[in-house]
């Protein structure tokens, strides 16, 4: 019996080895995928990496590209303004004595195109009379009509208008 007893306990004890065997084939398996596992997870990284640096010396390029071409621009405007600025300066620093006689030589409606685009553009009365050689008065008067004529052109226009319905 006690014999018996221990061939039992014998056969658990290789039944629990085979188990404590296997169980550590197991976890050793287990191991040795997710060391794969990471390997393969850490060269994708790498990769991924080496794309990202890629994609941002590209994205710095572009950005270089741009700044260039946007400061082209600036600088453009920057100039043409400056000229509009350089050729309203000429023309209001010339004599007054031309302009006196070339005020006569005009037309009408060209000096009050001039008025009414340099009133446009910020000038002041005494600025627009002092440069086309004319009075406040007669400027002032000038820029009345032509808020009249503005008026007078949206009448016509709501009455052709009144007139279609």
């Amino acid at each position: 019996m006690l014999i018996d007893k221990l061939e039992i306990l014998q056969l658990k004890g290789s039944v629990l080895l085979q188990n404590d065997l296997s169980l550590i084939a197991l976890t050793l398996a287990l191991t040795v995928l997710l060391f794969c596992r990471s390997v393969s997870l850490r060269r994708h990284a790498a990769k991924q990496s080496l794309l990202l640096e890629e994609q941002s010396k590209h994205l710095e390029e572009f950005q270089i590209k741009l700044d260039i071409n946007t400061s082209k621009t600036e600088r453009e405007e920057h100039f043409l303004k400056n000229l509009q600025q350089a050729e309203m300066a000429t023309e209001l620093q010339k004599s007054r004595s031309p302009l006196v006689h070339q005020r006569n030589s005009q037309r009408p409606p060209e000096r009050y195109e001039y008025v009414k685009s340099m009133f446009q553009s910020g000038l002041a009365t005494e600025e627009i009379s002092s440069a086309l050689g004319m009075s406040t008065i007669e400027i002032a008067q000038l820029l009345k009509l032509s808020s009249l004529s503005k008026q007078a052109e949206q009448f016509n226009d709501d009455k052709n208008i009144l007139s279609l319905a």
